[in-house]
Protein backbone atom coordinates (compact mmCIF):
# COMPACT_ATOMS: atom_id res chain seq x y z
CA UNK A 1 0.00 0.00 0.00
CA UNK A 2 0.83 3.67 -0.55
CA UNK A 3 0.60 6.48 1.79
CA UNK A 4 1.33 9.97 1.57
CA UNK A 5 2.12 12.81 4.04
CA UNK A 6 1.53 16.97 2.82
CA UNK A 7 1.15 19.78 4.47
CA UNK A 8 -1.21 21.29 1.56
CA UNK A 9 -0.44 25.24 3.06
CA UNK A 10 -3.48 27.33 4.77
CA UNK A 11 -5.97 25.03 4.06
CA UNK A 12 -5.46 24.71 0.35
CA UNK A 13 -7.62 27.49 -0.86
CA UNK A 14 -7.93 27.95 -4.58
CA UNK A 15 -5.08 25.25 -5.16
CA UNK A 16 -7.25 22.20 -3.67
CA UNK A 17 -8.12 21.22 -7.02
CA UNK A 18 -4.37 20.92 -8.07
CA UNK A 19 -3.55 19.55 -4.66
CA UNK A 20 -6.15 16.69 -5.38
CA UNK A 21 -4.90 16.10 -9.29
CA UNK A 22 -1.49 15.69 -7.52
CA UNK A 23 -2.52 13.41 -5.02
CA UNK A 24 -4.65 11.34 -7.31
CA UNK A 25 -1.64 10.69 -9.83
CA UNK A 26 0.31 8.89 -6.72
CA UNK A 27 -3.18 6.39 -6.48
CA UNK A 28 -2.39 6.09 -2.72
CA UNK A 29 -4.43 3.97 -0.34
CA UNK A 30 -3.97 6.61 2.01
CA UNK A 31 -3.24 10.54 2.79
CA UNK A 32 -2.57 12.21 5.64
CA UNK A 33 -2.96 15.98 5.38
CA UNK A 34 -1.96 18.41 7.61
CA UNK A 35 -3.04 22.48 7.69
CA UNK A 36 -6.34 21.12 6.97
CA UNK A 37 -8.79 23.70 7.19
CA UNK A 38 -12.56 22.73 7.91
CA UNK A 39 -14.48 25.02 5.82
CA UNK A 40 -12.09 24.65 3.00
CA UNK A 41 -12.36 20.63 3.81
CA UNK A 42 -15.66 20.64 2.40
CA UNK A 43 -14.70 20.57 -1.40
CA UNK A 44 -11.27 18.18 -0.42
CA UNK A 45 -14.04 15.79 1.55
CA UNK A 46 -15.74 15.55 -1.70
CA UNK A 47 -13.00 15.23 -4.35
CA UNK A 48 -11.06 12.75 -2.25
CA UNK A 49 -14.38 10.79 -2.02
CA UNK A 50 -14.48 11.05 -6.30
CA UNK A 51 -10.37 9.75 -6.24
CA UNK A 52 -11.73 6.64 -4.44
CA UNK A 53 -10.61 8.05 -0.28
CA UNK A 54 -14.37 7.70 1.04
CA UNK A 55 -13.18 7.43 5.24
CA UNK A 56 -11.92 10.57 6.88
CA UNK A 57 -11.05 11.68 9.73
CA UNK A 58 -9.66 15.18 11.20
CA UNK A 59 -9.01 16.67 14.34
CA UNK A 60 -12.17 19.27 13.61
CA UNK A 61 -10.41 21.92 13.29
CA UNK A 62 -12.42 25.91 13.89
CA UNK A 63 -12.26 28.72 11.63
CA UNK A 64 -9.13 29.03 10.13
CA UNK A 65 -7.14 27.15 12.40
CA UNK A 66 -4.84 24.80 10.76
CA UNK A 67 -5.53 20.70 11.83
CA UNK A 68 -5.39 17.45 10.54
CA UNK A 69 -7.09 15.20 8.64
CA UNK A 70 -6.50 11.71 7.28
CA UNK A 71 -8.28 9.93 3.87
CA UNK A 72 -8.45 6.26 2.89
CA UNK A 73 -9.58 3.91 0.71
CA UNK A 74 -10.28 1.29 4.09
CA UNK A 75 -12.55 2.33 7.10
CA UNK A 76 -10.22 3.49 9.81
CA UNK A 77 -10.57 3.06 13.63
CA UNK A 78 -9.89 7.02 15.64
CA UNK A 79 -7.75 6.26 18.64
CA UNK A 80 -7.10 8.73 21.49
CA UNK A 81 -4.28 11.08 21.32
CA UNK A 82 -2.34 12.85 23.84
CA UNK A 83 -2.99 16.39 22.21
CA UNK A 84 -5.94 15.64 19.90
CA UNK A 85 -5.86 19.57 18.16
CA UNK A 86 -2.09 18.78 17.30
CA UNK A 87 -2.13 14.89 17.02
CA UNK A 88 -3.99 12.67 14.85
CA UNK A 89 -4.08 8.72 15.69
CA UNK A 90 -5.99 6.13 13.49
CA UNK A 91 -5.40 2.59 13.38
CA UNK A 92 -5.72 0.60 9.44
CA UNK A 93 -7.22 -2.69 10.63
CA UNK A 94 -6.97 -3.99 6.61
CA UNK A 95 -3.26 -2.84 6.85
CA UNK A 96 -2.31 -4.00 10.04
CA UNK A 97 -1.13 -1.09 11.43
CA UNK A 98 -1.05 2.34 13.09
CA UNK A 99 -0.42 5.84 11.77
CA UNK A 100 -0.25 9.14 13.90
CA UNK A 101 -0.26 12.17 11.94
CA UNK A 102 1.76 15.25 13.69
CA UNK A 103 1.60 19.17 12.98
CA UNK A 104 4.40 20.37 15.62
CA UNK A 105 3.86 23.98 16.26
CA UNK A 106 7.04 26.26 15.49
CA UNK A 107 9.28 27.29 18.42
CA UNK A 108 9.39 31.00 19.07
CA UNK A 109 12.22 32.96 19.00
CA UNK A 110 13.44 32.40 23.29
CA UNK A 111 13.49 29.51 25.16
CA UNK A 112 10.84 31.28 26.94
CA UNK A 113 8.60 31.89 25.09
CA UNK A 114 5.08 30.85 24.95
CA UNK A 115 5.07 28.54 21.42
CA UNK A 116 8.91 27.41 22.54
CA UNK A 117 7.66 25.88 25.91
CA UNK A 118 4.41 24.68 24.35
CA UNK A 119 6.29 22.85 21.28
CA UNK A 120 9.00 21.29 24.68
CA UNK A 121 5.82 20.02 26.19
CA UNK A 122 3.95 18.74 23.16
CA UNK A 123 7.72 16.76 21.73
CA UNK A 124 7.67 15.53 25.55
CA UNK A 125 3.96 13.90 25.12
CA UNK A 126 5.35 12.34 21.94
CA UNK A 127 8.54 10.80 23.66
CA UNK A 128 6.52 9.43 26.16
CA UNK A 129 3.83 8.07 23.58
CA UNK A 130 6.70 6.69 21.56
CA UNK A 131 8.37 4.89 23.93
CA UNK A 132 5.23 3.30 25.09
CA UNK A 133 3.86 1.93 22.08
CA UNK A 134 7.66 0.65 20.53
CA UNK A 135 6.23 -2.73 20.15
CA UNK A 136 3.55 -1.37 17.96
CA UNK A 137 3.25 -1.51 14.26
CA UNK A 138 2.81 2.17 13.82
CA UNK A 139 4.27 4.95 11.71
CA UNK A 140 4.08 8.89 12.88
CA UNK A 141 4.55 11.20 10.01
CA UNK A 142 3.63 14.38 9.22
CA UNK A 143 4.78 18.59 9.41
CA UNK A 144 6.78 18.28 12.45
CA UNK A 145 8.80 21.72 12.19
CA UNK A 146 12.51 19.86 13.56
CA UNK A 147 14.98 17.76 12.41
CA UNK A 148 18.59 17.44 12.80
CA UNK A 149 20.98 20.11 13.52
CA UNK A 150 23.63 20.21 10.11
CA UNK A 151 21.50 17.63 8.82
CA UNK A 152 18.26 18.79 7.92
CA UNK A 153 19.62 22.29 8.29
CA UNK A 154 22.44 24.34 7.07
CA UNK A 155 23.00 25.59 10.71
CA UNK A 156 22.12 24.74 13.99
CA UNK A 157 18.44 26.71 14.38
CA UNK A 158 15.80 24.09 15.44
CA UNK A 159 14.42 24.20 18.28
CA UNK A 160 13.87 20.63 20.03
CA UNK A 161 16.13 18.94 18.13
CA UNK A 162 17.30 16.97 20.64
CA UNK A 163 13.50 15.61 21.14
CA UNK A 164 13.81 14.44 17.28
CA UNK A 165 17.04 12.53 17.82
CA UNK A 166 16.08 10.86 20.92
CA UNK A 167 12.93 8.82 18.57
CA UNK A 168 15.65 7.45 17.17
CA UNK A 169 17.74 6.59 20.01
CA UNK A 170 14.86 4.69 21.47
CA UNK A 171 14.29 2.51 18.39
CA UNK A 172 12.04 4.80 15.83
CA UNK A 173 13.58 4.80 12.48
CA UNK A 174 13.84 7.64 10.54
CA UNK A 175 12.53 6.22 7.61
CA UNK A 176 13.86 8.62 4.51
CA UNK A 177 17.13 8.75 6.02
CA UNK A 178 17.55 4.94 5.97
CA UNK A 179 16.13 4.36 2.65
CA UNK A 180 18.34 7.68 1.38
CA UNK A 181 21.65 7.52 3.99
CA UNK A 182 24.19 10.35 3.23
CA UNK A 183 21.60 12.15 0.57
CA UNK A 184 20.77 16.09 1.34
CA UNK A 185 16.94 17.20 0.70
CA UNK A 186 15.03 19.97 1.79
CA UNK A 187 10.91 19.82 1.93
CA UNK A 188 10.60 23.26 2.77
CA UNK A 189 12.31 26.59 2.25
CA UNK A 190 12.00 30.33 4.10
CA UNK A 191 11.88 32.94 1.93
CA UNK A 192 12.97 36.40 1.66
CA UNK A 193 11.05 39.54 1.33
CA UNK A 194 10.75 39.24 -2.28
CA UNK A 195 9.44 35.53 -2.56
CA UNK A 196 13.11 34.02 -3.52
CA UNK A 197 14.14 30.57 -1.42
CA UNK A 198 16.75 31.48 1.20
CA UNK A 199 17.13 28.36 3.59
CA UNK A 200 16.46 25.08 3.18
CA UNK A 201 14.93 22.57 6.18
CA UNK A 202 13.74 19.49 5.77
CA UNK A 203 10.79 19.04 8.17
CA UNK A 204 8.66 16.68 7.09
CA UNK A 205 8.98 13.48 8.31
CA UNK A 206 8.28 9.64 8.49
CA UNK A 207 9.26 7.17 11.61
CA UNK A 208 8.08 3.91 11.94
CA UNK A 209 8.53 1.21 14.87
CA UNK A 210 10.77 -2.06 14.70
CA UNK A 211 7.59 -4.15 13.92
CA UNK A 212 6.35 -2.23 10.94
CA UNK A 213 10.18 -1.25 9.47
CA UNK A 214 10.31 -4.76 7.75
CA UNK A 215 7.30 -4.07 5.96
CA UNK A 216 8.52 -0.31 4.53
CA UNK A 217 10.08 -0.82 1.03
CA UNK A 218 10.85 2.71 0.29
CA UNK A 219 10.35 6.06 1.20
CA UNK A 220 11.15 9.08 -0.75
CA UNK A 221 9.75 13.20 -1.15
CA UNK A 222 8.35 14.74 -4.21
CA UNK A 223 9.48 18.16 -4.70
CA UNK A 224 7.95 19.09 -8.21
CA UNK A 225 4.59 20.17 -6.14
CA UNK A 226 6.36 22.25 -3.99
CA UNK A 227 8.22 24.01 -6.82
CA UNK A 228 5.39 24.22 -8.45
CA UNK A 229 3.39 26.42 -5.95
CA UNK A 230 0.91 23.31 -5.35
CA UNK A 231 2.23 24.04 -1.34
CA UNK A 232 5.19 25.13 0.27
CA UNK A 233 5.85 21.64 1.31
CA UNK A 234 7.25 18.84 -0.52
CA UNK A 235 5.24 15.48 0.00
CA UNK A 236 6.32 12.45 1.85
CA UNK A 237 5.38 9.01 0.00
CA UNK A 238 6.12 6.18 1.97
CA UNK A 239 5.34 2.55 0.28
CA UNK A 240 4.48 -0.27 2.98
CA UNK A 241 4.28 -4.54 2.09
Amino acid sequence: MRLLSWNIQSGGGARIPRIVEEISAYDPDVIAVTEFRAGLGVALYAAMKEIGLPDVETTNPTGNRDGIAVFSRTPMRRKPSPVPDCWLHIDLPEHGFGVGVLRIMAAGSSAKAPATIAKTRFWDSVLQAAEHRLREPIMLVGDWNTGAHRLDEVGKTFICSEHFAELSAMGWTDLWRHHNPGVTEYTWHSKFKGGARRNGFRVDHAFATPSLLSRISACRYSHGERDAGVSDHSMVIVEVE
